[in-house]
Order: structure tokens, then sequence, then C-alpha cells
């Protein structure tokens, strides 16, 4: 019987768990940063998880929402890879990044 693949998000729990040393690393791409206002349930679901994953809660809300938002592109079908794709992102981080002189790391 064939298994579903794990998203990103449980691949992201699952890779805290074992290896907690390794966790968040970003490579050198730029941080932008976002403010949420979350309902009570979820930031005790949050308060939980941060928890589990031997984080702060900014830490595992940021990686929590990263896994996510790539788990939502790719079912969306926007274009995650590929030529296209290499020169959207160079536009986009050259405009809301202009003072960002490292190459970025792998996407």
């Amino acid at each position: 019987m064939p298994t579903k693949p794990n998203s990103r998000v449980q691949s992201l729990v699952r890779h805290a768990l074992e290896e907690q040393d390794a966790r968040g690393h970003q490579g050198d791409l730029p941080e932008g940063k976002v403010t949420l206002r979350l309902q009570a349930i979820d930031f005790y679901w949050l308060s939980q998880l941060a928890e589990l994953m031997d984080a702060t809660r900014t830490r595992a809300a940021a990686q929590l929402l990263s896994a996510a938002i790539r788990d939502a592109a790719e079912t969306a079908g926007l274009p995650t890879k590929g030529d296209a794709f290499q020169v959207a992102f160079q536009v986009f981080l050259s405009q809301e990044f202009p003072h960002e002189t490292s190459p970025p790391a792998e996407i």
C-alpha cells in the first residue's frame, strides 16, 4: 500500500525532533518581517509546538509558516523551480531587499 508523502510541516517537526542543532538554517537568503495575530487556539498550538521543537514561539512560527507557505505554493501550482522562477525570484529580491549583496543559497 503506498504511503502519502510527508508534508513540509510534518518533515519540519520530525527534523526538529531528530536534529535540533541543524534546525532553522536559512542559508544566505535575506529575511523579511511579518506581524501576525493568532486566534487563542492557534497560539496555544504554537506554544505547544514551540516547546516540542525546543524553540521560541517566534522561531517555531517562522519555521511552520515557511513550511506551510511552500506546501501551499506547490498545491496552488505556482512555479517553484526552473529558470523562470529564478528570474522572478531575483527580481523580487532586488525589489524587496535592495541592499542585500549575498547570493541566495539553495531555495
